[in-house]
């Protein structure tokens, strides 16, 4: 039997739970390069002094969707695959751990696992992290055999998957001639100095995303924090395509495979109210996630059985 375990960021059902993650995350030295002590303070400090205010954004989304999404996903993956494979989900910083999903997955006569990190393009904060906590989950079990999925942003499927939805809202929603603005989460500028090569990945996939839809597209960043961040920001870029009288604007949040804080509150309560409200752009509307549909579980489905072939 082989299986297939899918990995994502995690998240949070209470306030609590909400601190627990963000010390968990800030933790990380992929999300903070600093020392242990550094870290261990900085994390304290971060989540104590965040998860209120975070919380409220959970509370007014409707809580975190990221877990019951990659579990619906695992699911319909599960009865595409068959009995031959045994597909579980773990989380970075909420339980189920990548350690505790692939002990389990070994207790069950697995052998042989596929990782999929939920992140189409790799960064050093995501799959990085991912890829070292796997190593570390390994560590010992030499009677195991995995294999890592870095990225799939160039799929034929990952591409399809988007424009699919891209042409579906546009008929849906009557648009004319809409640009395509591709909004990717930031990520810092000195994991680009040290070789991220996320921010070539968001322009190579929206590229050719917006290739097979035929429609004019800009690529730009949202979320980022202090200091210096990957750019342009997407309300920045807003500004700037109202300036030039471009009224008709789909945002497409092209680094998500599900719904998240940043889609639910970032793009949906800041940065469309400021694109309508603020600056008077008639027609802007961003792309949902769909949860586990057909296209997102084609591409799964390929990814595994590419994986198992060779």
């Amino acid at each position: 039997m082989i299986g297939i375990l899918l990995v994502n960021m995690g998240g949070a059902n209470s306030p609590n739970e909400l601190k627990t993650f963000l010390s968990r995350m800030f933790k990380d030295p992929f999300i903070l390069p600093f020392s242990s002590l550094g870290r261990n303070l900085l994390s304290f400090i971060i989540s104590n002094t965040r998860y209120k205010k975070s919380w409220k954004k959970y509370e007014l989304i409707g809580g975190s969707p990221i877990i019951e999404a990659t579990e619906k996903t695992a699911m319909k993956l599960q009865k595409t695959l068959g009995d031959n494979f045994a597909v579980k989900i773990a989380f970075s910083y909420s339980e189920p751990f990548i350690s505790e999903s692939i002990t389990d997955l070994k207790n069950h006569g697995v052998d042989d696992i596929i990782i999929i990190p939920l992140y189409p393009q790799a960064s050093i904060s995501t799959t990085n992290s991912v890829a070292e906590d796997v190593k570390n989950a390994f560590a010992g079990k030499k009677d195991v055999k995995f294999k890592f999925v870095k990225e799939f942003y160039n799929y034929e499927l990952y591409l399809s998957f988007w424009a699919n939805l891209i042409l579906d809202h546009i008929e849906k929603n009557n648009y004319s001639n809409p640009l395509l603005l591709f909004s990717a989460h930031s990520i810092p500028m000195f994991l680009v100095k040290k070789g991220d090569t996320y921010p070539e990945a968001i322009e190579s996939s929206a590229r050719l995303i917006a290739e097979k839809t035929g429609f004019n597209y800009e690529v730009a960043y949202q979320s980022g924090m202090s200091g210096k961040w990957i750019g342009p920001d997407t309300k920045d870029r807003l500004k700037i395509l109202s300036d030039s009288k471009i009224d008709n604007i789909i945002i497409i949040p092209i680094s998500f495979v599900n719904e998240n804080l940043e889609t639910l509150y970032d793009i949906d309560h800041d940065i469309i109210p400021y694109g309508k409200n603020k600056l008077g752009i008639k027609n802007i509307s961003r792309i949902l996630i769909p949860v586990a549909n057909n296209d997102f579980i084609n591409l799964l489905t390929e990814i595994v059985k590419l994986n198992t072939s060779k």
